[in-house]
């Protein structure tokens, strides 16, 4: 059963938002992959990789979104069971729970058509 604090925890990121809302018109999406500097990134040091994430230093052929959306965004939407993450074939569908959100993502949608996509190059795609 979906509780409140993890709806509220799935939609208070825009990014996981977007992630879901794309999921109500297309389904499965693709997810972007990450560059080598990324995928080394994503082995360095837990402690450095969340000081990265959270601050403005950039590291040069990294990419920061879309670190963010497999280190944060993904693995939380699929702990919730909002989504399913295939590594292999890099695609998301939607999870067991993902009607449990569905009245919220018709709720903020609107919202999301008025605002422009945080990063059109990691917006989740056919």
């Amino acid at each position: 059963m979906l509780t409140n604090d993890e709806a509220f925890d799935a939609m208070a990121d825009l990014r996981r938002r977007q992630l879901l809302a794309n999921l109500l018109h297309t389904d499965p999406q693709a997810v972007p992959k990450l560059s080598s500097v990324s995928q080394e990134m994503l082995q360095a040091h837990e402690a450095f990789l969340w000081e990265y994430l959270s601050g403005s230093q950039e590291i040069e052929n990294a990419d920061k979104a879309a670190i963010r959306t497999h280190h944060v965004d993904l693995p939380k939407l699929v702990q919730y069971s909002y989504v399913k993450w295939d590594h292999d074939d890099s695609v998301v569908t939607k999870g067991p729970k993902f009607d449990d959100v569905r009245p919220l993502l018709n709720v903020v949608e609107k919202e999301l058509d008025e605002r422009p996509t945080i990063a059109p190059e990691l917006a989740l795609r056919e």
